[in-house]
């Protein structure tokens, strides 16, 4: 009698999570920039509560993904999965999430001083990006600073509250728009953001600085 070996079929293991978590944080950036591009698209075409559907729908999944930021780091840990592949991956999720997410605010509703700070943010990013690049190829590494993981603490909280702000400016009537909750949302989204836009450049202006020694 003969047996014939049947493959096996991969299980998922708990130290894949991690990475699991990150690839979703990857895959929801197109997603929230693509609810917020519709959601200021409609909102003069088919009107203001879809626009509201979308941008509610845009605030939840950016939430859920800036969760999985802190999530993903603190579960690889406790697993014992930590890499070099996995940070990269991190990394790369959260500059994708926050970049697409400011450059659909910017394309739709942030005022002209913010796309300024988001400008700012998204040009550091890509050149120490590219610096990185550089480096790598010359067998160098330009590790991630804590200075730059307060950054994207910060972006998050920004980028966060500026969707938050749209929503609010929708469902608020223009009479009774000096209510301070909308206020208080405007100046959370705009203190965030321009803190941010500075710490881009102090931190970059640290990897520029790191790098010219090596």
């Amino acid at each position: 009698m003969t047996t014939s070996a049947t493959p096996e079929t991969p299980v998922a293991t708990p130290s894949s999570l991690p990475n699991a978590l990150t690839i979703a944080r990857l895959v929801a950036a197109p997603i929230v920039a693509g609810l917020i591009l519709f959601g200021g698209h409609v909102l003069y075409t088919l009107g203001s509560d879809l626009s509201v559907a979308l941008l509610c729908t845009a605030f939840v999944v950016f939430l859920l993904a800036a969760f999985t930021d802190w999530l993903d780091g603190a579960m690889a840990r406790k697993l014992g999965a930590t890499s070099v592949m996995g940070a990269a991956l991190d990394h790369a999720a959260d500059k994708a999430l926050v970049t697409a997410s400011l450059i659909a605010l910017a394309a739709t509703a942030l005022p002209f001083d913010l796309v300024c700070a988001a400008a700012i943010i998204v040009t550091r990013d890509v050149a120490v990006a590219g610096l990185r690049e550089g480096l790598s190829l010359a067998g160098r590494a330009l590790p991630v600073s804590s200075l730059g993981k307060v950054k994207t603490v910060v972006e998050l909280i920004g980028v966060g509250a500026a969707i938050a702000l749209q929503v609010a400016a929708i469902v608020t009537p223009h009479a009774e728009r000096a209510l301070e909750p909308l206020d208080v949302i405007a100046f959370i989204a705009r203190a965030s953001l321009w803190a941010a836009a500075a710490l881009a450049l102090w931190s970059g202006a640290d990897y520029a600085r790191a790098a010219a020694k090596n």
